[in-house]
Parts: C-alpha cells; structure tokens; sequence
C-alpha cells in the first residue's frame, strides 16, 4: 500500500503488535490528508498517527513524511473502502487541525519564557516543583563539568541546556502529546534562536528512553541527562520511596542503568560516590533521611546497574 503511494512505510513493532490483535481480517486502507500539515514538526505528525490512531506513516526515500497513511480496516468489503478512508481522513484532519493550533499558540513565547511556568508542575510534594528540578540540574551540571574539566563551551551548552530542559512540559503541544516532551523543546529552541548544540542536548536529555534506545551522543547532552537522572534517583532514595523486587513506579532501575550507559559512554572520570555526594547537597535540605546512608544505598543501586552493564557486554 505504501509503495503504491509512491514511498514506504516503517512497521514499528508495538505498532504492527496492537493493530495484529485489533483485526482479525486487515486491511489496509491508504487515506491522504492536506500537504499543508508538512509545516508541523514531523514527529508531532507521527505521533498523532502511530499514538492516537494507529496509522502507519508513509515516508519518501529520504525519510521525509508524506501527506498519506495507510490503516488497517477489519475485513471491510471493498464496496465500503472510501467510507473507511473518508472517516479516517476526517477524524486525522481534526487531530492535525488540534496540532496545528497548539504548535501556533506555543511559538508566541520564547521557550525561555516557559521555565517560570514550571512553578506551576509539582516535581514531587516534599521537594517543590519542576522550577526548582530546574535550579538543581543546572547546579549539578556546573559542577560535574567542573570536576571532568570540562571545556568552557561545552559547560555553558549544558548549563543553558539544562536551564531549558523541562521548560516544554508547560506548553499545549506537549500537554496534548507528552510523548513529545524533549523533542518539542527541541523545535521550540532551535525557533527562539538558541543555539544547535543548546537544542540538541535539551532532545537528547532523556535519553536513553528504554533499554532499546542509545545514550545521549553529545556531551552536553550527556551531562544534563545524568543530571536528570540522578535528581531523581536521589530524591526517591532520599524520601524513602526505594524500589523493591515487584515494584518500581519511578522507573529507577531504568534510570540508573542509563546514567552508567551515558557514563561509559563518554568515558567520564567521575566515581559514582562523587557523584552522589554532587547530587544529595542539592537535595540535602529537603530529604527525610540522612545523606550519609542515602548515598551508600544510591550508590549500591547504581554499582548493580554497572555489573549487569559489564555482564551485557561480555565481560565476567
């Protein structure tokens, strides 16, 4: 069905899994929307595609999207084939109408201009909002830059970086699509002329998203990564909130296994203690338990997290 449009399409797994066991007689249906829409950052496209309806995009052979998708009906005769891409077509024009709408209103401010709105998202109840997330990864950022030595530009990419990094979660495209967060701040950054690196660290901050995903390859991106990571590893640990043998609503584990896959993948000379330490005098005001015994047990968490890495890779 793609090729008969002229381009291909990308059969992404969880995809291609949930649409298997929504029909029992596919289909596929090519549908087409305005070329108009190509204005929007092509991930937000995606997203509404894939997330909210699950369509499968269609993409020339360089990788750009097309103003086509294709859906897969459950054994709809072929006499009904346009009313099934008419109401496919309706329902994604108002979806992208939405989009449009969201992406216009949020160009209005500056992305700099969304930090202070994170006063207004409660990072966790006993430590403050995402504003205050905000002030601490900038803080652990100077100073693990400081301790690797770090060139000047690259300290005041991540710094800056840092500063913008959770400034999307306050925009209506993200709102609407919190998939997107990081990949917005991204588009939003490079549109209030901040700089490429500057924009492509605040995307790169999250990373690695899963096990599947990559670590951040830039090292602005790197640092403010495991800043992020590490906030939130010492705020749990601090306040209690450890993860056990069935439970681990924060996703710590995840996120320890990608500091120390972004430590080693930049090679950066920082003991896992010295970087707790950096972390917890950030938090130390805010925490229930003492810094001392929190630090051991983040740093035991983390040193799982490198066996399993080392394990991974061969090495006994």
């Amino acid at each position: 069905a793609a090729e008969a449009l002229g381009g291909h399409t990308v059969l992404d797994a969880d995809l291609v899994e949930e649409v298997v066991n929504l029909v029992e007689y596919p289909k596929a249906v090519a549908g087409h929307f305005s070329p108009d829409y190509l204005n929007i950052p092509q991930e937000v496209l995606i997203t509404a595609m894939r997330t909210h309806q699950r369509y499968f995009p269609v993409f020339d052979h360089k990788g750009r999207l097309l103003p086509h998708f294709i859906t897969v009906s459950n054994g709809t005769d072929d006499r009904y084939t346009d009313n099934v891409r008419a109401g496919n077509e309706r329902v994604l024009r108002a979806r992208l109408a939405d989009a449009r709408f969201f992406f216009e209103e949020d160009r209005k401010k500056n992305l700099e201009e969304y930090v202070d709105d994170l006063d207004h998202i409660v990072f966790m109840e006993p430590l403050g909002t995402m504003r205050q997330k905000t002030k601490r990864l900038t803080a652990i950022v100077q100073r693990m830059a400081s301790d690797l030595q770090l060139a000047v530009q690259v300290k005041n990419t991540a710094v800056r970086a840092a500063h913008l990094a959770k400034a999307d979660l306050t925009t209506h495209m993200v709102y609407e699509f919190p998939e997107l967060q990081g990949t917005m701040g991204m588009h939003y950054a490079r549109l209030s002329n901040e700089s490429e690196p500057v924009a492509e660290a605040v995307h790169e901050h999250y990373a690695p998203r899963n096990a599947q995903d990559a670590p951040a390859k830039t090292l602005p991106g790197a640092l403010v990564a495991v800043a992020d990571k590490m906030d939130t590893l010492a705020a749990c640990f601090g306040l209690g909130l450890v993860p056990t043998g069935s439970q681990d609503p924060y996703a710590l584990r995840r996120g320890a296994a990608g500091v120390v896959a972004t430590l080693a993948a930049h090679n950066m000379k920082m003991t896992l203690g010295r970087l707790c330490e950096i972390v917890l005098d950030e938090l130390a005001r805010d925490l229930t338990r003492p810094a001392e015994e929190t630090a051991s047990q983040m740093e035991e968490f983390l040193l799982q997290r490198v066996r399993a890495f080392l394990l991974d890779q061969g090495i006994r």
